[in-house]
């Protein structure tokens, strides 16, 4: 059975990201990059294997999959002119643009509709990558970029970006911890080392026990008397934990 051939409109970050977690999955696909970010679509091109079209229409007309990755203020100046096949299936990474506001645009009328979020770590096939509604073509595409969670509801997207920005935000406690580490004599190498797998062997112990709350296994380290205990106690009298559920708050705000 042939496999459904990707065409990517906007070619910045987004694609990226896709596009090399596909290739790096072993996904043997062709893609075809829209032009007009020529820069970042021939270096594409030349990395991983992909066709780069002559115009917009001919992304459309070469691909059974139509990826859209610009931003929403382009979005009405992208569709202006393209015509879509009937029910092909076009997923739209674009974030706060709904389905019902992306079913305003003749263009894509008479096509089948899926929203999806693609964060950084799709580039090496990790993270989520919330779905919705389920596609099976769209999860298959998307699987090769991270784990595909589909959404009981489109409404979740607003809690699915705050999750995406979570990703981003990550980075930036990881090098407070290791910046932390090094000035108290550390090397930036050990720093590194010993911050990145103090937080995913967390994580890696709370997956293998799904039996029991990240909550749950925390209380049973931090018991009383403990510097686990005493720690966590100074970030909540700090707010610390809280700072980060009024970050997500704000996102769905």
């Amino acid at each position: 059975m042939k496999t459904a051939s990707l065409g990517i409109l906007g070619v910045g970050h987004l694609a990226s990201y896709t596009v090399t977690g596909l290739r790096k999955s072993g996904d043997p696909r062709t893609i075809t990059l829209s032009p007009r970010n020529a820069e970042t679509a021939q270096k594409l091109a030349k990395s991983f294997q992909c066709n780069v079209a002559e115009n917009n229409q001919a992304v459309v007309n070469n691909s059974d999959i139509v990826l859209l990755s610009v931003r929403p203020g382009q979005l009405e100046s992208l569709l202006k002119d393209l015509k879509f096949k009937p029910e092909q299936l076009v997923i739209s990474t674009i974030a706060g643009v709904t389905l019902q506001q992306l079913k305003q645009y003749p263009a894509l009328k008479e096509t089948t509709l899926i929203r999806t979020l693609i964060s950084a770590s799709a580039e090496v096939g990790a993270g989520a990558i919330p779905l919705y509604p389920t596609n099976q073509i769209a999860e298959t595409l998307l699987s090769g970029g991270g784990n595909v969670v589909v959404l009981e509801s489109e409404a979740l997207f607003d809690i699915a970006l705050a999750h995406g920005c979570l990703h981003g935000w990550s980075y930036f406690l990881i090098q407070e911890l290791i910046d932390w580490s090094v000035h108290q004599g550390m090397s930036p190498e050990t720093a590194r080392s010993m911050v990145v797998h103090s937080i995913s062997s967390a994580i890696e112990l709370g997956e293998s026990r799904p039996e029991q709350s990240y909550g749950d296994i925390g209380k049973a380290i931090a018991t009383p008397g403990t510097f686990t205990l005493r720690g966590i106690n100074q970030i909540k009298a700090n707010h610390g934990i809280q700072a980060w559920r009024d970050a997500m708050d704000s996102i769905c705000q």
